[in-house]
């Protein structure tokens, strides 16, 4: 009789608290695998599906205070754009699914079931997958794979540095190309010696485009000019080497080895 009561306690202690859910895992190689964890019941929850987004609805269910009300994961798989479940109301969890790739067959390629108290919630990849989701499949990897393997770390990682240093370097041509005009506007600049950066040659190649050769410091470095942007071609120590040799300075001299270096990127 006492086990019973206990039960029947237990039992209505759980209707009246609810379903939890605790956390959401996703992983899969060859689809998607969406785990929803935590103590729900073996009612499946509500679902329908509108274009590309998969919407659920967990009835007399609450999210666990750790999650902070809100689970949201951004681009946890190649089919998944984005995750988020949220409590609507305190008996209410919903979520929403945003899939990426063709919404071929749709429907018929999302299975759902449970296993024990978790949600399963499988999507398989369209099968005439387009170039764009094979693309998907090789760069936005899920961020389990990442932690996982260090290798595709260290190639975003490498990208980024690469994106960060050209960025720089644009910053840089951007800031010697403005100094260089509004000092040569204010006090008459030609390649005198007296400043840090000199303009010791230019190289029209079109209308208001050309290749501009400047010393900045000990430094000789070739730009790129046109109307909308500044860009480094190259750096050019032979000049420099040649520029200390010489006794006297010859402005024809470098504006030949520019014509020179032009002709070899060509």
């Amino acid at each position: 009789m006492r086990q019973f009561l206990i039960a029947f306690l237990l039992c209505c202690a759980y209707f009246a608290i609810g379903a939890e859910v605790k956390e959401v895992k996703v992983g899969g190689t060859e689809r998607a695998e969406v785990s929803i964890v935590g103590d729900l019941t073996s009612e499946s929850p509500s679902w329908k599906i509108t274009n590309n987004i998969l919407e659920l609805n967990f009835s007399n269910t609450h999210l666990s205070s750790a999650t902070g009300g809100k689970i949201e994961l951004d681009a946890p798989h190649s089919l998944i754009k984005r995750l988020t479940l949220y409590a609507s109301d305190e008996n209410t969890v919903k979520g929403k699914i945003i899939l990426n790739g063709s919404t071929e067959d749709i429907k018929k390629r999302i299975q759902m079931g449970q296993a024990g108290q978790t949600l399963k919630l499988a999507i398989d990849y369209p099968k005439n997958q387009s170039a764009t989701l094979s693309l998907l499949q090789e760069e936005q990897l899920p961020l389990a794979g990442l932690a996982a393997t260090g290798k595709t770390g260290n190639e975003k990682g490498y990208r980024s540095a690469v994106a960060i240093v050209l960025l720089v370097l644009l910053f840089i041509g951007m800031g010697v190309f403005l100094v260089l005009r509004t000092v040569k506007n204010k006090v008459g600049l030609k390649g005198t010696r007296r400043y840090l950066i000199e303009q010791l040659g230019y190289h029209s190649l079109g209308a208001k485009s050309g290749v501009s050769l400047l010393r900045i410091g000990q430094e000789f470095v070739l730009v790129g000019v046109t109307p909308n942007s500044i860009n480094i071609i190259s750096h050019l120590p032979k000049l420099r080497e040649q520029y200390e040799e010489e006794t006297g300075f010859e402005r024809g001299v470098f504006k030949q080895a520019i014509a020179e270096e032009v002709q070899r990127l060509k």
